[in-house]
């Protein structure tokens, strides 16, 4: 333990980066048995290492025994609880630094900021900015961007836009922030126009970004600039990318070209997800091309991979379609098995799927199960309903029937269906 505190220092600090929480524990506890005087500098790497590594309860409890703290003190533990989604403790903390007369740091702010963000606070994000402001911190990239995002994700795009056209230097973070910002907010078209400007400012594109503006062309079905991108994506290196590769199918498969949906996912063979199985699931489901949806489950299996609810909800909603009622059955057996079957959005499938193979009983067997019928499991149950009635009473029986679906309460004891089938 002859070591000075800047070798230590660094040794810490390789491990935080590292994430070598074990390590980092039996140094600490070296210095503490050889009793090496625990500085504000050492304790401060600590704090860090113990943040970055996930061991918040540890950093905090380092944190609240120091007899002195200094900015940097404060900056490692706000920074440690926003960077751990602990974001009610980051605020909390940021106004016992200010309480304490210290003032925050760039890396402070942007720590902040990113947890009103989360948290939805934008009346405390923005008094944020103004002391932003007022330290001189608000044309710094760190802090500019994370503004934008907190009033992009508040759903605030014109005081996002106002922070974004007022930075003098703009990073493809900060590009990143509004074009996510705009096509998250539905305005999809001045997502792809602030693409086209950061091209044209030469900004260096990134996955993000990519992504991004993916999901713009996705929601617009503009599949030439989407496959411009795709070009991009390409030539930059990103096709392996699990979250590039999933944005560019996703794309293609809103825009109904399953040919090219299907080319990426064959081309990206070692590095697929659920997400990836599912989005070309959905496109062949919404194709009714059934056997070809059944065939990309059955490799999904096959690859050890375990579907998830929008997996079974798209092949239930194919069977549905189809009336195919054999495999819809086979899939219920799937998704007890998964332990899916009470997951509202699945059971409401169901109850489509059942009634359009004449089912109407296990329809409504499948309704009662769920423990809080959403309205689409409602919406589910009264199409059902639309189709046996207009087929055995004809349309005007069928409207009265919506009205007492619409209009009806239960009481606690008895069956609603039992109520509706009654009035007739």
């Amino acid at each position: 333990m002859q070591k000075d505190s800047n070798t230590f220092a660094h040794v810490i600090q390789s491990y935080a980066q590292t994430r070598q929480l074990n390590k980092g524990k039996q140094l600490h506890a070296q210095l503490i048995s050889a009793g090496y005087p625990l500085c504000i500098f050492i304790t401060n790497h600590l704090v860090n290492m113990y943040s970055k590594c996930g061991d918040l309860d540890y950093a905090l409890k380092l944190f609240d025994k120091m007899p002195q703290r200094n900015l940097v003190s404060w900056t490692a533990m706000i920074t440690g609880l926003s960077q751990n989604l602990r974001f009610p403790e980051a605020l909390e903390t940021f106004c016992q630094m200010r309480n304490a007369e210290k003032s925050p740091t760039q890396f402070a702010f942007s720590s902040v900021v990113r947890a009103c963000a989360s948290l939805g606070w934008i009346e405390f994000g923005r008094q944020m900015h103004c002391l932003a402001l007022k330290c001189g911190f608000c044309y710094e990239l760190f802090v500019g961007s994370n503004l934008a995002d907190m009033y992009s994700k508040c759903a605030k795009m014109v005081e996002a836009c106002k922070v974004f056209e007022e930075m003098p230097c703009k990073d493809e973070v900060l590009w990143t922030a509004m074009i996510d910002g705009y096509a998250k907010n539905g305005d999809f078209e001045e997502a792809l126009l602030a693409y086209k400007r950061m091209i044209n400012d030469g900004v260096v594109i990134d996955q993000h970004v990519l992504c991004s503006t993916l999901n713009a062309c996705a929601a617009l079905k503009a599949c030439d600039f989407g496959r411009s991108l795709h070009l991009s994506v390409v030539k930059l290196g990103f096709e392996l990318e699990i979250a590039v590769g999933n944005a560019l199918m996703d794309m293609y498969v809103k825009a109904g070209d399953m040919e090219s949906a299907s080319n990426v996912f064959a081309s990206k063979s070692e590095c697929r997800n659920i997400v990836s199985f599912t989005s070309l699931i959905d496109g062949y489901v919404k194709k009714d091309q059934i056997e070809r949806a059944l065939c990309v489950f059955a490799d999904l299996q096959r690859q050890g991979i375990e579907p998830n609810e929008y997996t079974f909800s798209s092949l239930i909603k194919a069977c549905a379609n189809q009336a195919a009622l054999e495999q819809g059955t086979q899939l219920h057996a799937q998704v007890v098995k998964f332990n899916f079957d009470t997951d509202p959005y699945v059971c409401s499938t169901f109850v489509d799927m059942y009634g359009k193979c004449g089912l109407l009983d296990d329809s409504i067997r499948i309704f009662d199960e769920i423990a809080d019928p959403t309205e689409i499991a409602w919406n589910s149950l009264v199409s059902v309903f639309a189709q046996h009635v207009k087929k055995v009473w004809g349309t005007r029986k069928l409207f009265q029937l919506i009205s007492v679906l619409l209009y009806w309460r239960p009481t606690d004891d008895e069956p609603e269906y039992l109520v509706a089938i009654d009035f007739f």
